[in-house]
């Protein structure tokens, strides 16, 4: 028997993180392992710094939530852009077994706020972090089993993965927005004005604005929701007066292991460990294509030390004392629309970042940010994460199965913010699955998956022998199979291909009775096409072929890096691999393809 891939080692390094000078994209000015000249570099790193920064208004959510001091605050705010640099010099490590070598930052992420929020209202900040701590050692642990989760890493789950987080957090960014609290004060009118301000802004530049104005619509948005809350006296006299006695320059005081665990939120946390390792699964693919015009596929090994660098900053991140973070989708689409994508601007902004986590005057900054003015950026990310996770759910065809499992899943999870005094009811075991939506929604899908996945085989067969047409007639019949079994387009054409080209192989090259058997099936996971023949010879193997979606560095929305390359590393997450069986004077040849 002889197996083997139909890639080698050589072709898996072709189609690695950084390829060779020839793979380099002309489109970029500054690439992966090109070092900027030190006054550039010193800009770009400050650049992406102050961007990632501006995630630390989901910290100063969580503060609130928590009920901290106004000096607690601050130095929470200083602990979390060491956090931040920590992140993001691991994720820019060229070598070892941890960091993808790209210029993905990471920020403060949404996939973390709804689980983060309830535990600071449970426990307050020792109990966020003690469950980040959790969360991140998930996330090292799926980095490890990648291969092995391909029954969870599907379309439907991963897509809905995003969706539901899309939705905790839009439920949480709307009431925000609207600003139920305030309704009976005078100054009610105002906060609307803010918070509709800050929404149209958002809105507006990424409907209307371009490049690099469009990827930082929300940023634009912030700074002008800002001035006009300043200009309304919404801004917190108390934080505003801790802030203006804090000093410019003093060593930060992490709050080492002053963690809390609760076995009630591990389903919560579970789930957004689960939502932040797809979403870092997406953004390297992404950084893979825009730094290497000849990609083909992910490059599954720097992917796997990508996901463990963020799960890494999120251990350190929990013991250093601060919420859960993620790679920035943003971040990375800003880098390929200005074509600077070079591994030594992410150091460089590393050291910008332990600048701001030095000086609690700049980084306590954020906690001015009004909620009217942080509702209206949490309504805005909420967007375009639930229509990024219907994109992702719907880039193949749905079949039954999946009808079910999204809709089921979904309504499951709304359910807990529809009905809370049913759920409140449930016994405190049944309580510990169901107190997040996110975990609720994505344990039912996981486990109506693998239910549905009972009778899912499919199979057909078909004679064929030395006629003329033998090769399009076995062509057109796994065409017209794939189809009726609801596959990807570019996989029904490239297993069609393929067919034609192994058959018209063995009617040239074999002395036997040119005649055998053509057997497909189907397993939800695996197309597999076998070619039975007479004949002592290995049979011919036609190349891989891989498609992937056009990428475009003119990405339609922040989180847009995230779901093109999650669709990318979903449609070509397996390389095509082939078998070659001699038995009884019969050749054996089966081709294998992800589905």
């Amino acid at each position: 028997m002889q197996s083997n891939d139909m890639t080698g080692a050589k072709e898996t390094q072709a189609d690695g993180a950084h390829g060779k000078l020839d793979r380099r994209p002309p489109t970029l000015i500054y690439a992966v392992d090109e070092r900027p000249p030190l006054p550039r570099l010193a800009l770009l790193g400050l650049q992406y710094a102050t961007m990632a920064a501006i995630y630390l208004v989901l910290v100063a959510i969580v503060l609130r939530h928590a009920g901290a001091t106004p000096a607690s605050s601050v130095t929470t705010m200083s602990i979390a852009c060491v956090g931040l640099a920590i992140g993001t010099a691991l994720q820019a490590l060229p070598r070892g077994p941890v960091g993808s070598g790209f210029l993905a930052p990471p920020v403060f992420s949404a996939v973390y706020l709804a689980p983060s929020i309830l535990a600071a209202q449970i426990g307050g900040m020792p109990l966020v972090c003690g469950m980040t701590l959790f969360a991140g050692i998930i996330e090292v642990l799926l980095a490890s089993m990648l291969n092995q989760l391909r029954t969870v890493i599907t379309p439907v789950l991963s897509g809905l993965t995003v969706f539901v987080v899309g939705l905790q957090l839009g439920v949480v960014g709307i009431g925000e927005t609207l600003d139920v609290r305030h309704v009976g004060l005078p100054g009610f009118p105002f906060h609307l004005l803010v918070t509709g301000l800050t929404l149209f802004l958002c809105l507006g530049l990424s409907i209307w604005g371009r490049g690099t104005v469009k990827l930082l619509c929300s940023l634009l948005a912030l700074l002008m929701g800002m001035a006009a809350a300043s200009a309304s006296g919404l801004i917190d006299s108390n934080h505003l007066a801790v802030l203006e006695g804090s000093p410019w320059i003093t060593l930060p005081h992490p709050g080492f292991f002053h963690l809390k665990f609760d076995a009630g939120l591990v389903p919560a946390f579970l789930a957004s460990g689960i939502a932040a390792s797809l979403r870092a699964v997406g953004v390297i693919t992404t950084c893979q294509r825009i730094n290497n015009r000849s990609w083909r596929r992910p490059d599954m090994t720097n992917i796997r030390k990508g996901v463990l660098a963020d799960g890494l900053a999120n251990v350190i991140g929990g013991i250093l004392g601060v919420p859960g973070m993620s790679v920035g989708p943003s971040l990375v689409g800003v880098s390929g629309a200005t074509g600077a994508t070079s591994r030594y601007i992410g150091f460089a902004a590393a050291a910008v970042l332990l600048i701001f986590g030095f000086s609690p005057r700049l980084s306590g900054l954020f906690l001015l940010v009004p909620s009217e003015v942080a509702g209206s950026l949490l309504v805005f990310t909420s967007s375009f994460m639930i229509s990024g996770g219907m994109q992702i759910m719907l880039s193949r065809s749905v079949d039954t199965r999946a009808v079910y499992v999204i809709g089921v899943s979904t309504l499951l999870s709304l359910s807990e913010n529809v009905f809370p005094n049913y759920f409140r009811a449930l016994p405190p075991a049944v309580q510990t699955f169901t107190a997040s939506p996110l975990a609720l929604g994505l344990i039912f899908a996981i486990v109506l998956s693998l239910i549905f996945r009972l009778g899912t085989r499919q199979t057909a067969e078909m004679a064929w022998d030395a006629a003329v047409d033998a090769p399009s007639s076995a062509a057109a019949f796994v065409r017209a199979k794939t189809q009726a079994w609801n596959l990807a387009s570019h996989l029904i054409e490239t297993s069609a291909a393929h067919t034609g080209q192994v058959i018209s192989y063995i009617l040239a090259n074999h002395f036997s009775p040119p005649q055998g058997r053509l057997r497909l099936a189907n397993n939800g996971l695996d197309l597999s096409i076998e070619f039975i023949f007479p004949g002592s010879r290995p049979g011919f193997v036609p190349p891989p072929r891989a498609s992937a979606i056009p990428l475009s560095y003119e990405f339609e929305n922040e989180e847009g890096p995230a779901y093109a390359g999650l669709q990318n590393f979903l449609r070509s997450l397996s390389v095509d691999r082939h078998q070659i069986k001699l038995r009884k004077g019969y050749v054996s040849l089966r081709l294998f393809y992800t589905v």
